[in-house]
Parts: structure tokens; sequence; C-alpha cells
């Protein structure tokens, strides 16, 4: 399968010792490194194996969903084409008894990369094809297909091109990459494992979201407008029998993040979200206007009905030959005083919960002073969604007595839900130092709500991209052990440190 568009989605590599010559990989975007592939072959398993074997089923959702983006069809012929020089997955890469991997991205667009495998093997256990027979620097290299990096063609873009040199074998999707690759070795520069692990990574930050199909692909906001900036080093360790991601880096520093107790309640994920810019679309799509996306001049426009006896001029309401007026498109409503009221507090961070009855809860630290103000806002916007609303001392009911807004005062925070009873027991938060940021999620609680994702995200068909049913239920069954995620982010100064463990039964 595509192997090494694979590594990539890792996200990870391999830690090496400070003693081993370095992986003459080129300067790139991404670039993975591993010095014990050893290990990194013992915790591949399930679905993620399959895929780096080569060996997943047609009805794989991730590899399907993969299939019908743009990406994933250019990577699907073009690594056919690649795959018909040289064969490869990881059983070919674990064959060669490797003590170190790396693998660097140099151009998503080009599809142009290099893997470095170093080997004790004289004789490998794969054909290398002859190709043209070339040199650098006293170095032999042979072309066999050349990629876009070299011709900027979009009919080839994984080319082939290898070397071995110092032990290492290097394959390269261009002669460029891998005339770059040629030059760190004579320069004796490269790279090793950049954090302790089984498996680590460096991202230049700048240069991902400044790449166009980077942006295009990654299709949470997070990735691409993030406090983060510089370079991000990640690693994947085993502890305690379990895995764990460790990711350091540079960010601005923020406010301490809110924590509480979880304790006692049935809660499928939960976490504190550093952005305040995300909170009003949290809170109009989650509670006050739970559509997909609610417009952005929700305001009706009203005009006088047309006289259907009138001789001249129009008689009709609607007239579907022709666009919606600038006059008929309604207005903004109460929006712009929402957004000078959150503007004014400021939001500097929010909570949020999801019940494990698919009950949302947010948590917003209104000051008692300000509660009337925000209260006349949600009562503006339920009003103009349902009618009349009927106020008691903690909720609005819109209709015949049906919920449509709860809210619970806990100290200097309000606590957010649709009904009332979604709010019971919530408890107190308190900031806790040098946190930035958390989250925890029941990956069983998720996994049983796929049906209702799958229906909120429509159908599967080429071109269109469902990000939670093609790729996070998909990866999710590629590890059917792993039972929840729990995020933990502390920051000193203007650097941060983050853990993501993952609990498996």
């Amino acid at each position: 399968m595509k192997t090494l568009a694979l590594l990539l989605a890792l996200g990870t590599t391999m830690a090496a010792a400070a003693a081993e010559p370095l992986l003459p990989l080129p300067e790139a975007p991404v670039v993975l490194v591993t010095s014990d592939p050893a290990a990194l072959d013992r915790v591949l398993a399930g679905g993620l194996r399959a895929a780096l074997s080569g060996k997943t089923s047609a009805e794989d959702p991730v590899m399907k969903g993969l299939r019908q983006t743009r990406v994933g069809a250019k990577l699907d012929e073009q690594w056919a084409l690649f795959a018909a020089d040289l064969p490869l997955s990881w059983s070919e890469i674990a064959a060669m008894k490797p003590t170190a991997l790396g693998l660097a991205l140099l151009s998503a667009g080009n599809l142009e990369a290099v893997l470095a495998i170093r080997t004790p093997l004289a004789q490998l256990p794969v054909t290398l094809p002859a190709g043209e027979a070339r040199s650098r620097g006293g170095v032999s290299y042979a072309v066999v297909s050349r990629g876009a990096g070299d011709e900027q063609t979009l009919d080839r873009r994984i080319g082939l091109a290898w070397a071995r040199v110092d032990g290492t074998l290097l394959l390269a999707t261009s002669e460029r990459a891998l005339l770059l690759a040629l030059d760190r070795a004579a320069a004796r520069q490269g790279y090793a494992s950049f954090l302790p692990g089984v498996l680590s990574a460096r991202l230049d930050l700048a240069a991902l979201r400044g790449d166009r199909y980077f942006r295009r692909e990654f299709l949470f906001t997070e990735g691409l407008e993030g406090t983060e900036s510089g370079v991000l080093l990640s690693a994947l360790r085993e502890e305690n029998g379990g895995l764990v991601e460790v990711r350091e880096g540079e960010a601005t520093a923020g406010p301490a993040a809110a924590r509480w107790s979880l304790d006692g309640r049935r809660v499928a994920a939960a976490g504190w979200e550093t952005s305040g810019r995300r909170f009003p679309s949290a809170l109009r799509r989650g509670l006050l206007e739970p559509v997909p996306s609610p417009p952005t001049r929700p305001g009706l426009a009203l005009k006088p009905l047309p006289d259907p006896n009138a001789a001249q001029g129009e008689r009709y309401l609607v007239d579907l030959t022709k666009p919606i007026p600038a006059s008929g498109e309604g207005d903004a409503a109460e929006l712009p005083r929402w957004t000078a009221f959150l503007d004014g507090l400021p939001v500097e961070g929010w909570g949020w919960e999801a019940g494990a009855d698919g009950s949302r809860r947010l948590l917003l630290k209104v000051a008692p002073e300000k509660e009337a103000e925000f209260l006349d806002l949600v009562r503006a916007t339920m009003t103009r969604r349902a009618g009349a609303t009927t106020p008691a001392p903690s909720r609005l009911d819109v209709g015949p007595a049906l919920p449509g807004f709860a809210w619970a005062r806990r100290g200097d925070w309000l606590w957010l839900a649709a009904s009332e009873s979604h709010l019971a027991g919530v408890p107190a938060p308190a900031p806790e130092s040098g946190l930035i940021r958390w989250s925890r999620l029941d990956l069983d609680a998720v996994r049983a709500e796929k049906g209702p994702w799958r229906d909120a995200e429509g159908a599967s068909f080429e071109g269109r991209i469902r990000p939670f049913s093609d790729r996070i239920l998909g990866l999710l069954g590629w590890a059917p052990k792993t039972t929840s995620v729990t995020v933990e982010r502390r920051q000193e100064g203007n650097r941060f440190r983050e853990r993501v463990v993952f609990a498996s039964r």
C-alpha cells in the first residue's frame, strides 16, 4: 500500500542514540526518524499494521474515505506507478533488519520525499531496479523514474531514485531529493531522534501552514491557526504497557485552564478550549441554534404581500427564476450584540462537556453583574428562533413548556445547557496553574455514536470529505483496544509540553 504516505499519516518517528551517525535526510517541513525499528514493529498492530503492510481491505473506511479525496485519489494512482518500479511495504522494510529509519517530506504537492533505511545487510531482500547510473561526489546512484520534484509534472509525481551510502539505503521520489540527501551525507549532516521514544517527528509549522495542500486536507482549525509557532517536536513512547505521545514546542503563553471533577457523572468527553474565537460558534451551533450551518443573516426580511388583483406589477410572492435581492436576504438580527458582548468579557478560554446521553454543556466565565445582559441575548436568540419564551429562575422555556436553554452558576462561572436536567450535579471549576488546556475522550462512547455521526455527515461519495465518519471513526476501528484518550498541555515561559495518553483494555 502507500507506505510512504501512511508513514506520514502517523505523524511521529522513533528514538536514536546520540552516538549513532545521523540519517542523511534533507531539511523538510516534516521529518520522521527512528533508531529502534524493532520497537516500532512491536507496537504496530491492527489496522495500522495492515495498512503499512498493504493488506487493508478495499472496504476499510479510512482507506475508502482517503481514496474519495483529491489527495487520496492522487496517492492511489501515483503509488501504483511507484510500486511497478519497486514493490515496497512495511514487510519489505522490516525484512531489511533496519537499525534506523527516517522519512523527510519535502513537498506534499509534488509528493517529494526521501526514505532512509540504515541496514547491516550487504544483500538486500528486495531487488532494486537498475535505472540510469549516475554519480555525485564519488557516490553512485540510480535514477529509475523522474518525479514531479524534477520536472514539475502531473503525470508522474512519485518517481524513484536510489543510492546506498555509509550503510544507508536512500529511496527518493525525485532525483533532486536524492541529491539533497547525498549532499547531507557528504557533509555528515542529517537527523537523529528528536525526542526519546518509540517514534518521533519534527514539524515546521510555518512551512506546513503556508502549504496549500496541508491547508486543504487538514480539516481541523487547531492545526491552521493555533498559538504554536516555530518547530514542533513529538514522540510516541511506551509507558506502563501503554502508549503516550509527547509534544514540545513554542507557543504564546495564555491564562491558566480551569479544571473540574468528572467523577460520578456520565461524561463521554470534556475539555478546556483556549481559543475564545471559537466560543461563539460553539454556543450558537451547540445550544442556541443546533444546526450544522446557522445563517450569517438570520433576521427575516419582511415586505407586504403582493396584491393578486393588481393589473400591473409583481403578483407573486416568489419568483424562482430570479436570485434573492439584497433587500430580501434579511439582517444579522442580534448577532452583532453577541459579538460586542463576548468581546467585552473577554472570552480567554472556555470549557465543554458531552454527556454519554448526548447532552451538551458549555462552561464560561461570566461575572454576576454581566449575567442579566448575557441572558437577555440568549432570550433574543431563542425568541427569534422559537417565538415566545417563558423565563424561569434558571431556564428559558419555549412553546408549550419545552426546554430551550438552562444555566447554573458556580462562583464566577456559568454552566450552559439546553435543559436543566443536563446540569444536574455540575461542579465548580477552578484554574490550575501551569495548565493551558486539557481534554478527555471516552472512545467507547464515541464508537457507540457512529450511526448518528454518519447520519449527520451524510452519504459517502467521491469528492466528499467526512472528517468524523471516515477519518476519526475509521481510525478508531484500527485501534479497537484503545478505550480513552487524555490530553494535557502545560506551559513554561514561551514553551509548552503536551502529553497524550492512550488507555487500552
